[in-house]
């Protein structure tokens, strides 16, 4: 019999048994003596549960599984009950139920926590030691499971998203099943949500979102002309209106013309505008209004995936770090307690630049660009079928392969035309001058997606807000401050000012190895910690909803 089936007749025994049962005690009687069976007849019973049930509650669809964690767990502790102590119902699991039916307040969905399950259990009058046994393993499942998803994340972060490539899982979430009580386990467990101030700001606002979601209806801005400051009437209110919903207008006492486009009206429209990604004129446009009018349920999802990201990330950042947040189109240097920031361009559609960590090492001045055989094949080839001198014209060498000998060939005999992508061979590589590809510096992570941060003799496209128009690879807006600042206060520094003189490539070693983290996210907290909504330029939430937004019960969270 198959995984699933096991799993199907598991849980249809244990409904059986529960819809069996008449009413119970409710938690005023969490105290209730569970005599009839012995504390050995229990400990019994949870030996011989532990199997059938762990894998009769455990994830499913690619999630982590914990079963051998707890497994484990029970071992320890010679198969005893974890949440029955001298006859009696510990209620430390009251409090546990309590914890997973807010687990939408973290993203996550309660259905998959058990805690249904749990509740009709308690409400046994009066229990075997077999249903007994069934409740401390499932309840030990739920916690274990919660516990997982909370440190760590629910999903497998490449079986939703390929080109998200961090991931960084822990075992520590595992530690709180091996305390000495379930006190001790239920109190540790909210610890282990990621303790980013990032995270949790975000938290708290999809709380919010999701609290005002289920007792308000969404405040609509009509369709109309341009509204801006003098303009008054239905309209305005109705905007005045939404602002105070979404948190950008503060509540005041002082009276106000609801009505009436007024200039601290323009300001909160203007921080509205920052925080979705849209030009800050204080002026409701079309697109204005469009992003005004996105429900507070579709951001309480779009807030839920993001919560999950974080989770992907290590418990732990390193204290100095590269953060290239490519949604916000900028990379935020921490080092010798500055932090800097400068625009950055990252791939385009068809040329993703992928979710990864690396570790910094060197950086090489003047460097020579050898073209990726990619890049080559999709991008410069087809440049080449219109303009066969493409390669004089922008100093590139053609080289017959990609061997140590190769050599070097006269791009104008070569037939470019009869030459398909995958049948393209040669090397190009573009000597260093002011119309390198990759400006006078390159910052090396290495990597396999060959991905490393680089300057550009192109600066026009830093003026763009949304700046996707790279093959995968990282533009820097000052290279040379960057370079700076990563060999400020060293011995490297003068290294790197010599070699920058010279037309020569040379590569300078940097004085620390820096872990460099590629993220993408579409929910940030700004600034003032409110929400800031971001473009989903690779449609990375598409892949997060078909995951997360599994409704199984009228309780699910979205």
């Amino acid at each position: 019999m198959s995984v699933t089936g096991v799993k199907s007749i598991a849980l249809f025994v244990v409904m059986m048994l529960l819809t069996a049962c008449s009413n119970a005690p409710d938690r005023g009687a969490a105290n209730f003596i569970v005599a009839p069976p012995s504390v050995d007849q229990i400990e019994e019973s949870v030996t011989s549960q532990v199997a059938l049930m762990v894998n009769a509650f455990a994830p499913v669809a690619g999630q982590a599984l914990p079963n051998e964690t707890i497994q484990e767990a029970y071992e320890y502790r010679n198969f005893k009950p974890i949440w029955i102590e001298d006859k009696k119902l510990n209620l430390s699991i009251y409090k546990l139920v309590d914890i997973l039916e807010q687990a939408s307040s973290h993203g996550l969905n309660p259905i998959h926590y058990h805690t249904q399950v749990i509740k009709e259990y308690l409400n046994l009058k009066s229990p075997s030691r077999q249903q007994l046994a069934e409740l401390d393993v499932i309840a030990t499942v739920a916690l274990s499971s919660f516990a997982h998803d909370l440190s760590i994340g629910r999903y497998e972060p490449q079986l939703i998203d390929p080109n998200w490539q961090l991931d960084a899982p822990s075992n520590e979430w595992s530690e709180l099943l091996f305390l000495e009580s379930s006190v001790d386990m239920v109190n540790y467990l909210p610890s282990l949500a990621p303790r980013h101030p990032h995270y949790q700001v975000l938290q708290k606002w999809l709380v919010y979102y999701q609290d005002l979601a289920s007792k308000e209806k969404d405040i609509v801005v009509d369709e109309g002309p341009t509204l801006s400051i003098g303009r008054q009437g239905e309209r305005v209110a109705q905007l005045r209106a939404r602002l105070v919903q979404l948190g950008d207008i503060r509540f005041s006492t002082r009276t106000v013309q609801e009505d009436k486009f007024d200039r601290k009206l323009k300001d909160a429209l203007i921080n509205f505008q920052r925080r979705h990604n849209l030009y800050p004129d204080g002026r409701a446009g079309a697109q204005t209004i469009e992003r005004l009018n996105v429900p507070m349920s579709v951001r309480a999802k779009q807030i839920a995936y993001n919560l999950e990201r974080w989770r992907w990330l290590p418990t732990q950042l390193e204290a100095e770090r590269i953060w290239v947040d490519l949604t916000d189109y900028k990379v935020h240097t921490i080092l010798n307690g500055k932090h800097t920031s400068m625009k950055i361009i990252i791939g385009d559609q068809d040329h993703k630049t992928p979710v990864f960590k690396g570790d910094m090492s060197y950086m090489v001045t003047n460097p020579t660009w050898r073209v990726p055989h990619r890049i080559a094949q999709e991008t410069l080839l087809p440049i080449l079928y219109e303009r066969p001198n493409y390669l004089i014209e922008q100093g590139y060498k053609v080289l017959s392969n990609w061997t140590i000998g190769a050599k070097q060939l006269d791009p104008t005999k070569i037939n470019w035309k009869a030459i398909e992508p995958e049948d393209l061979t040669y090397r190009f590589e573009q000597d260093p001058d002011e119309n390198n590809a990759l400006g006078q510096y390159k910052f090396m992570f290495p990597n396999k997606n060959e991905i490393y941060l680089h300057d550009t003799p192109n600066k026009r496209l830093f003026r763009k807000a949304n700046r996707a128009f790279s093959s995968g690879c990282i533009r820097l807006e000052d290279a040379a401050g960057f370079a700076a600042s990563l060999v400020a206060g060293t011995n490297k520094n003068k290294a790197l000012q010599n070699a920058i003189k010279k037309t020569d490539t040379k590569v300078i070693s940097l004085p620390k190895r820096l872990p460099v983290y590629l993220v993408y996210f579409t929910a940030q907290a700004d600034v003032n910690g409110m929400p800031e909504f971001r473009e989903d330029v690779y449609e990375r939430d598409i892949l997060m909803s078909e995951a997360m937004d599994y409704k199984a019960s009228n309780n699910a969270p979205f």
